[in-house]
């Protein structure tokens, strides 16, 4: 069965197979029902036989895999005498939504009161996003090179994000991450949607110059791809979303001579 081998849990590695991706994020690799990991498995496994390991967890920011656990973990993977190193062939990042989507981390970004602002780029503090985009970055070029030191010419591949849309919808019990925080700092609703482009805009552009400063770092570019209907949420694309989204990957992959 193709889907045992995109592993959640290590306990379902069977004998004799051992990860050739590993697969560090957050919920864009964790999502129940479908996620961007299952369609990038079916695109790998066309040709090949690989074994995808997701390490991260449901809403986890891209800081923490700098510092803490997960970082921890994802050494430990990449190691070629304890870990799995000896097969991994690439890594996969997903992570920098939960750094700036979320009441508490979009409010640090917007200014308290922007009712009278009609630009969208005016809503945002002094320095943001750009200074929030910067920790993100730095957080994933130390994953770069972690995987350069520990396994030379093995390459490394992050997405961005498509323009989310701010509708309020959540999941269950989970949500105010887009809309509610900019309602709370009276961003007027007819540019909320521009204030969210910019936030996915100046991600883009900040993954952009990562991949400039390594060129072990493959950057997937998301924007564009999906229809309004094809969000389940202010986070997250519907189940054909996500199936949407890994066809992006597709020639970012091949180019590198994964899929």
């Amino acid at each position: 069965d193709v889907y045992k081998r995109q592993v959640w849990n290590e306990a379902e590695i069977q004998p004799g197979d051992t990860p050739t991706v590993l697969a560090i994020g957050d919920s864009w690799f964790w999502y129940p029902r479908n996620n961007l990991a299952i369609p990038l498995h079916r695109i790998l496994n066309r040709s090949s036989n690989h074994v995808i390991l997701v390490r991260g967890h449901n809403g986890a920011e891209a800081v923490e895999y700098e510092n803490g656990p997960i970082r921890k973990q994802i050494e430990w993977d990449l190691d070629k005498k304890i870990g799995y190193g000896r097969t991994i062939r690439a890594v996969f990042l997903s992570g920098g939504g939960n750094d700036f989507a979320g009441r508490d981390d979009m409010r640090a970004l917007l200014k308290g009161d922007c009712s009278s602002l009609s630009d969208p780029s005016q809503c945002f503090r002094a320095s943001q996003p750009a200074q929030l985009f910067e920790a993100v970055q730095k957080a994933l070029l130390s994953v770069v090179d972690l995987v350069a030191e520990k396994l030379p010419g093995v390459p490394v591949f992050v997405h961005g994000y498509d323009y989310a849309v701010p509708s309020g919808k959540g999941f269950f019990g989970l949500g105010q991450w887009l809309q509610y925080p900019m309602d709370e700092s009276q961003v007027d609703r007819g540019i909320q949607q521009a204030v969210v482009n910019e936030l996915i805009d100046s991600f883009a552009g900040a993954l952009a110059e990562a991949s400039k400063k390594r060129p072990a770092l493959h950057v997937v570019n998301a924007r564009e791809t999906l229809k309004p209907d094809q969000w389940a949420n202010e986070l997250h694309p519907t189940p054909r979303g996500f199936n949407k989204l890994a066809t992006a990957w597709e020639p970012v992959l091949k180019s590198a001579g994964i899929a």
